[in-house]
This record gives C-alpha cells, structure tokens and sequence, in this order.
C-alpha cells in the first residue's frame, strides 16, 4: 500500500530493525525529523552504546550508531528526487526497513571520503571529490533496494534514466582510483536490551522503545552525566 500519511514507528517494529543493524555490528537510535534533517542518518564515529541496558552498573562500549526518524511523512518521502533511484515505488511498509537499509549502506559499501587525499594528482583528486557524494547516495540506495527486493531491478526516476552513462562512468573513476573496501559484517548480540545507544536512554518516549526491564539505576545515572557533542560528519537520507 502507499499512501500519503505519516508513519510511525512502533516498538515491535524498533526492535526488529535495531536486530537487523547489529548484524552488520551497528546499533539503532531514534531522533526526529526536525533534529535530525533527515528521515535516517548514519555517523562514522563511535558513540557510546550499553551491552547490557538491565544492568546498573554504568559501563558503555563505543560503536556506530545509526539514527532514524521516529515518524516518516510518506508522502513527502516518495516525492524526493534521486541521483537514480525513483523512491515512488516504495510501499508503506517498506519505508522504515529502506532507510535503515540505505544507512546501512553508507556503513557496508561507500567509498570512503578521506581516501581522496590520498591522490596526488589535485585535478583527479577534484573530480573525484565532485562525485563522491553522490556516487555514495546511488550505491546506499541500491544496497537499500537489493536487501528489501532481492532480485529485481532497480526502478530508475527520470533523473536515473537521464544520467546512466555518468553514474557508470563516476563509479569507475572512483573504483579505480580510491576503490571501495566493503565491510565483513560483524554481528552484535541480538534482543531488545542488547547494545542500546545511550541517547535511547535519555528520555521516556525513547526508553519505551527499548522495553520495560532497562536498568532504573542505569537511566538515572546516564542522565546526570553530561552528553560529549562530536563533530558532525553524519551520512543523510536527505529530505
């Protein structure tokens, strides 16, 4: 079904795809649309995530953290112009699963941007530093579309069509010059209380995503304990 309305995102449904990111060795939080820019964002650096949210003992690991919209305006989503992929063709039920995907593919199977210093040639190091970006988008949005449609094509939009010649040649010019390492996945532990992001715990709304059993103790320290900023250098499913 697509409709134009807004979906949100149910706890059962937070639950399945926090399990679907920690099999590639990331983990899930939630934010807005507002706060975040985006519908779903992926942040190379670590952030501090609880291996086990039921105990009390405040003890964190840092890993990847990749964040999603808790409500997505379906309609507004469908609208997006693409580099190539037409996301009219996404379903209801497929929008959440599709944004987690697409992050994850920024993780799993980019080009990573520091790479292009390493050329020494400056005018190649520029065109591949116009075309980076991009080329990440088209490869996160097939990743997307071959993990929710396994086998079928991926549907061009009209920019798509237009432009085949020149997202095969970019991601040639990239493949040669700073070629992609793909990511071995590297599973976390699965179930709800397992490798929760710290920002999970810091309001109520969020906490209820996580379940019941998370540690009172737990909550009640991490937020007395001030939040570090980082600097932002998030991937986006733009809007």
């Amino acid at each position: 079904m697509k409709s134009d309305s807004t979906l949100r995102l149910g706890r059962i449904q937070y639950r399945q795809l926090a399990n679907i990111v920690k099999q590639s060795g990331c983990c899930l939080g939630l934010s807005t649309f507002k706060d975040l820019g985006a519908w779903g964002m992926f942040n190379p650096q670590v952030m501090a995530v609880h291996a086990d949210a039921r105990q009390d003992e405040y003890l964190f690991e840092e890993r990847v953290v990749i964040e999603l919209a808790a409500s997505v305006d379906a309609g507004q989503l469908r609208s997006v112009q693409r580099p190539e992929l037409d996301w009219s063709q996404l379903e209801d039920e497929e929008i959440y699963q599709f944004i987690v995907q697409h992050e994850l593919g920024h993780y799993i199977d980019n080009h990573f941007g520091f790479d292009i210093f390493g050329i020494a040639d400056m005018e190649l190091r520029d065109k591949c530093q116009r075309v980076i970006r991009w080329v990440n988008e088209v490869l996160a949005d097939r990743h997307a579309w071959n993990q929710i449609r396994p086998g079928e094509p991926v549907p061009l939009c009209e920019n798509g069509k237009r432009v085949q010649d020149e997202v095969a040649e970019a991601m040639a010019l990239l493949d040669l010059h700073i070629p992609r390492v793909r990511r071995a996945p590297r599973c976390l532990p699965a179930g709800q209380y397992a490798y929760v992001p710290r920002s999970m715990l810091m309001s109520d709304s969020h906490l209820a995503y996580v379940g019941p059993r998370v540690s009172a103790a737990l909550v009640e320290q991490t937020r007395k304990r001030p939040r570090v900023h980082r600097r932002d250098t998030r991937m986006r499913v733009f809007a």
